[in-house]
C-alpha cells in the first residue's frame, strides 16, 4: 500500500507536474466571471512562471543535490564479501522492442559494478530490482535488462544472483537480505547513484548489511557553485531528483524503513 501511495503522491509533488498544475489552475481562474478570481488566477500563473524562471537561472537543483552526493564518499574495505548493484532506470519497454538493453543514468552503475567484479573475483555478485513502475508496461523486468547489459560488459552473470521482485529501495534491501542472509562481519559494497546513496545505505543497514558505498553518476563537483546559467530543463531535472530523495528519506524514516532520515 505504501508503494502505491508514494507513487501517487509523487505524481502531484514532482516539481514539473506541480508547476503545470499550478499554471493550469491559474489559467482556469483567470477565465472566471468574477474579477477577484481572475486576479488570483493571473497572480498564480505569474508566480509559477516567475519561480520556474528563477529555478532556470539559479542552480537550485545542484545546491540541493550537493549534500546528498557528499554524504557518502567512496570507501572500499580490504576484504569484500559481496557487491550489490541497485536497479535504477532500466527501460524494459524499449529493451523489449529493440532487443538491446537500454538504460539511461543507471548505465554508469553497470560500468562501476563490472569494474568491481573484475577487481574482486571471489565476491558474491548481486543485482536487485524488479520494476519500480506503478503500472508495468513490459513483459520484461529490470533484472532481465540488467542481465543482458552486464553480460555485454563481460560480467559472469552465470554466477550472479538476480533479485527480481523489488519495487523500491526498501524492498531492494529486505528481499536481498532474505536471499543472501548477511552477517555483521561481512563487507558488502553498494553501487548506486551518488544522490541516492544516503537512502540506500540507510535501507541496507536496517536490513542487516554492513555496506560500503561505491557512488557513481555525480551531478555536482562537490563544492558550492554560484554559476548562473539559464537552463530550465537541466535545473528542473536536478531539482526533481533531489526533492525525490529528500521526500524518500523522510518517508522511509517515518515508515520505519531506516533508523534515521539522515544516515551517518
Amino acid at each position: 500500500m505504501s508503494f502505491v501511495a508514494s507513487k501517487v503522491m509523487w505524481i502531484f509533488c514532482s516539481p514539473g507536474n506541480l508547476f503545470v498544475l499550478l499554471m493550469l489552475v491559474g489559467g482556469f481562474l483567470s477565465m472566471s466571471s468574477r474579477e477577484r478570481w481572475r486576479i488570483h488566477g493571473r497572480r498564480l500563473c505569474f508566480g509559477a512562471a516567475f519561480l520556474l524562471f528563477l529555478i532556470g537561472v539559479f542552480p537550485v537543483g545542484e545546491w540541493m543535490l550537493l549534500p546528498l552526493e557528499n554524504k557518502f564518499p567512496p570507501v572500499m574495505p580490504q576484504h569484500v564479501d559481496g557487491i550489490i548493484l541497485l536497479g535504477g532506470d532500466e527501460n524494459a519497454r524499449i529493451t523489449e522492442a529493440r532487443d538491446i538493453p537500454v538504460e539511461t543514468d543507471s548505465a554508469r552503475r553497470y560500468i562501476e559494478f563490472a569494474a568491481l567484479a573484475r577487481t574482486y573475483p571471489q565476491a558474491k555478485l548481486i543485482f536487485t530490482g524488479g520494476t519500480g513502475r506503478l503500472v508495468p508496461n513490459s513483459r520484461m523486468n529490470d533484472s532481465e535488462v540488467a542481465k543482458a547489459a552486464l553480460q555485454s560488459l563481460g560480467v559472469p552473470v552465470d554466477r550472479m544472483i538476480f533479485e527480481d521482485h523489488s519495487r523500491n529501495t526498501h524492498e531492494n534491501a529486505t528481499l536481498t537480505a532474505e536471499i543472501v542472509h548477511p552477517e555483521p562481519q561481512q563487507n558488502w559494497v553498494l553501487v548506486t547513484s551518488a544522490f541516492h546513496m544516503p537512502r540506500s545505505v540507510g535501507c541496507f543497514r536496517k536490513a542487516g548489511f554492513t555496506v560500503y558505498p561505491a557512488p557513481v553518476g555525480f551531478a555536482t563537483t562537490g563544492a558550492f557553485s554560484s554559476r548562473l546559467e539559464f537552463d530550465v530543463v537541466q535545473h528542473l531535472a536536478q531539482m526533481t531528483y533531489a526533492l525525490h530523495e529528500y521526500y524518500g528519506l523522510v518517508a522511509y524514516w517515518l515508515l520505519g524503513y531506516t533508523d534515521s532520515p539522515w544516515s551517518k
